[in-house]
């Protein structure tokens, strides 16, 4: 039994929040860059494709940072430098968007933002598996909370600043909220010794290397990344052509597509715990199941309904199934690997779904085309199929 899990339910729960309430700032400051990309594409006077540039090196640097992310956090065993870290470069990336003058320069910044949001994965969710082992999707389900928080919270937030100061200063006031998630951080590890800042168990590089061969070479590995891939493109596909779909079909105006990505959002969020505590008691397969069914159904009916209200009402159900399963996946994932490489596992996870994710717009960009963009949420609902019949495939057993 890990020290949190021993100790009393406020020692218990502190580090869970705080690291959750943190993730949640790295994702406050990649959805800033989002809304601050409109006001960059006018100041610089960039077109469309140098403006794309930019969302591709997020998902780029995101990909290349995953595998040595993972290494870093393994061979050292310093989980929470590793997470102070990444708060303290996301901030200085973040405000770096505000100062930058030139487009490599902005690059470079939105670069380290990512970045930075890819190594704290590793460290923070392989910490929180290992502390609350038997409890892990329920303490996974509320790191996924904090993200889908900062998501939800940034551009509202971002937006007023904007209009009220300009971008440059919001993002770089933007950036005190990754830094006051550091020094909370900071602090309260200096304070709960439920919080250790080593991994224990973590041994040298060739002791690594050998666990790392093993765990590449489980095919239930494998098999666990490539279900989340293809689930993870219908979390992408959404994002991406969400927006687009509500232009084309409702003409939608800026306001009902923001509340709409919001209520995608939101819906998740709330459902997020449940998915993790079910899935802790009655296994990761039938909490998986059910909501890779649901979320099957929901997108192949979205484009056949004409109500606006209906579509809204539908993303909702789709939030809800689609991104509530997240901490069962990193849960079931976790559960394939010895408890020292949990931050590596972590990377082969999340660098998977990234390959996915790369691929996901231009995809679904052909087939919008080619077929009309509807079409896209069909295909979208035939990947979920995919997801189902691998998870079919994966072995319960730890």
């Amino acid at each position: 039994m890990s020290a949190v899990e021993h100790d009393g339910p406020v020692a218990g729960r502190g580090p869970l929040f705080v690291i959750a309430g943190s993730h949640g700032s790295l994702h406050w400051a990649v959805q800033t860059f989002y809304l601050l990309l409109p006001f960059i594409k006018e100041e610089f006077g960039l077109d469309y494709t140098q403006t794309g540039f930019l969302v591709t090196i997020v998902h780029l640097s995101s990909f290349a940072a995953n595998i040595p992310s993972g290494v870093v956090v393994d061979v050292t065993g310093r989980r929470t430098a590793c997470q102070l870290f990444s708060l303290l470069v996301c901030a200085i990336g973040l405000a770096g968007l505000g100062w930058a003058r030139d487009y490599w320069v902005l690059a470079t910044f939105v670069a380290l933002i990512s970045m930075m949001n890819t190594l704290w994965h590793p460290a923070a969710i392989a910490f929180l598996s290992e502390t609350y082992a038997k409890r892990r999707g329920l303490a996974l389900s509320f790191h996924t909370i904090g993200a889908s928080l900062g998501d939800a919270a940034a551009p509202a937030a971002a937006g007023v600043l904007i209009t009220a100061i300009g971008w440059h200063e919001t993002a770089m006031l933007g950036a005190l909220v990754p830094l006051a998630a550091a020094i909370l951080l900071f602090f309260f590890t200096k304070a709960s010794p439920a919080m250790p800042s080593r991994a224990a168990g973590s041994g040298g590089f060739r002791s690594y290397m050998t666990g790392l061969q093993q765990l590449v070479r489980n095919m239930e590995v494998w098999k666990v990344c490539v279900m989340a891939g293809f689930r993870g493109t219908s979390q992408t596909g959404l994002r991406t052509f969400l927006p687009l779909y509500l232009a084309a079909a409702f003409a939608a105006n800026p306001f009902w597509i923001g509340v709409t990505l919001t209520v995608l959002q939101l819906s998740g969020a709330v459902a997020t715990p449940f998915a993790g505590g079910i899935s802790d008691r009655v296994g990761r397969r039938p909490v998986l199941f059910a909501g890779f069914a649901m979320s099957m159904v929901i997108i192949f009916v979205m484009p056949l309904t004409d109500s606006l209200t209906f579509f809204i009402i539908l993303v909702g159900f789709a939030g809800v199934s689609t991104f509530a399963v997240r901490p069962v996946i990193q849960s079931w994932a976790l559960e394939k690997a010895p408890p020292q490489l949990g931050g590596s596992m972590v990377s082969l996870l999340f660098g998977t779904q990234s390959a996915f994710a790369m691929a996901v717009p231009v995809i679904g960009g052909l087939i919008a085309d080619i077929w009309g963009i509807g079409f896209v949420f069909y295909a979208l609902a035939a990947t979920i199929v995919v997801a189902m019949i691998v998870a079919a495939t994966i072995s319960e057993k730890h």
